[in-house]
């Protein structure tokens, strides 16, 4: 077994062997309720199990059991849900899920006049999926009737889905051979992506004609990243010249610029850097600028949280003989990560109040030669490798421009920069009894 199955397969076994099944069940549950079922990815986490069946980690039996049971006892919750609670539960929290009074009605007829092709066929589109169990329980569809269907369809649903993540398994082993099992990864990732923004994009025209930039730099760093984690696992090109760098870095110290190198390292550590942003979220907040608040905050401590955890799940430790005491694991430099984050939110933010074009060229190159600057000292210090930098660099690109996108989906179908606070009071107002 290679360094990488280790990696896929191993690593995350004492997660599995106690919850994987839960997991699993409780994804079939969540998949079928009403509002929470249109946002949960419920089928993708029994594909996933599927796939892991396909490994050996779990049982195809198992897996296949319990994605079953998981489904039809969600639909039989949403169908409790809907016969008490019915048509007042689709007023009050349907119109957050975009499920208008229109859509209801439409999806009530269905029920209505073919309840077994719903709950059955409609288990396969993700809408129906969350909604009809629940509209057969406000149209009184009789418990028999309703449950004879909702068994059936969980068995070929659950079936369908736990059978495409095996099939998937064999197809992806197969093509690993050739490009890599991280490689395989990214490109998915990738053209998920891309669906989803071609999708949305189509109908509801959300994007503007920069975003395509966003995401072809997304796409990139996804890329990169990836290809940083299978050579380092695979001992390839980067982790040859990660080594070749580590071994010669020392010949080119001084003690002037290894002053200098310490105090940038400082000034611009992940910590400093977060705390700055974290006050420009706060003084954004303060002055209702919801939309500026909540980017910063998510892309600095998303990333920082995302950073953290891919440390612990690669598990790199860091070079020998560096120049300063770090400790804690290598990869990826989350000094790098934070450096890109912060740099570029101050290019997105403040580069368009720039009318000079020599200036703006200027303010441009400053924050990038900022970037490189963070990443160079790391690797000057011998406290990162080279890999670990250009994968915080993709990494923390990656987060960026996908919360920025998010945050764009977001507002073009809410219709503006929302103040939460208001929408839970309005809330909460309009449900008063009095």
């Amino acid at each position: 077994m290679s360094a990488i199955d280790n990696f896929l397969l191993n690593l995350p076994l004492p997660l599995i062997d106690h919850w994987g099944y839960l997991i699993i069940f409780l994804s079939g549950i969540f998949e079928t309720l009403p509002i929470l079922g249109a946002f949960f990815p419920g089928q993708i986490v029994i594909i996933f199990g599927g796939f892991l069946a396909w490994s050996d980690v779990l049982r195809l039996d198992a897996v296949l059991a319990v994605a079953v049971a998981g489904s039809i006892t969600g639909d039989i919750l949403a169908y409790v849900i809907g016969r008490k609670y019915g048509h007042d539960f689709i007023v009050h929290y349907g119109k957050y899920v975009f499920f208008n009074q229109a859509r209801y009605e439409q999806t009530r007829r269905l029920v209505d006049g073919h309840a077994g092709k719903t709950l059955i066929v409609g288990r396969f589109t993700p809408f129906t999926r969350a909604v009809a169990a629940f509209i057969a329980g406000t149209s009184k569809v009789k418990f028999p009737r309703f449950i004879f269907f909702a068994v059936i369809g969980g068995i070929i649903w659950a079936g369908v889905s736990v059978a495409i993540g095996y099939i998937f398994g064999h197809g992806f082993a197969v093509a690993a051979k050739y490009f890599g099992r991280f490689i395989i990864v990214a490109v998915i990732a990738i053209v998920l992506i891309f669906i989803g923004y071609r999708l949305l994009n189509k109908r509801r025209h959300i994007f503007a004609k920069y975003h395509l930039y966003l995401l072809a730099l997304n796409g990139l760093s996804i890329y990169v990243f990836c290809k940083m984690v299978e050579d380092y696992f695979d001992k390839e090109s980067t982790y040859r010249l990660d080594l070749w760098l580590s071994e010669r870095i020392s010949q080119i110290w001084s003690p002037g610029f290894n002053k200098l190198m310490v105090l940038i390292s400082t000034i611009f550590s992940p910590e400093v850097l977060f705390a700055i942003a974290l006050a420009a979220a706060a003084y954004f907040f303060v002055k209702r600028q919801w939309y500026k608040a909540g980017l910063i905050f998510i892309s600095s401590a998303g990333g920082l949280a995302l950073g953290a955890f891919l440390k612990w799940l690669i598990n790199r430790p860091r070079p020998e003989g560096g120049l300063v005491i770090e400790t804690g694991l290598s990869f990826p430099s989350q000094h790098s990560l934070m450096a890109v984050i912060f740099f570029s939110l101050v290019l997105f933010g403040f580069v368009k109040f720039i009318k000079n074009r020599w200036l703006k060229d200027l303010f441009i190159a400053v924050n990038i030669f900022l970037i490189l600057l963070v990443g160079f000292s790391r690797i000057y210090l011998n406290v990162h490798w080279f890999s670990d930098c250009l994968a915080g660099y993709a990494l923390g690109l990656f987060w960026l421009t996908l919360m920025i996108l998010v945050f764009r989906i977001t507002i073009q179908i809410f219709g503006g920069s929302p103040n939460p606070l208001k929408l839970i009071k309005t809330h909460f107002k309009k449900n008063d009894p009095e």
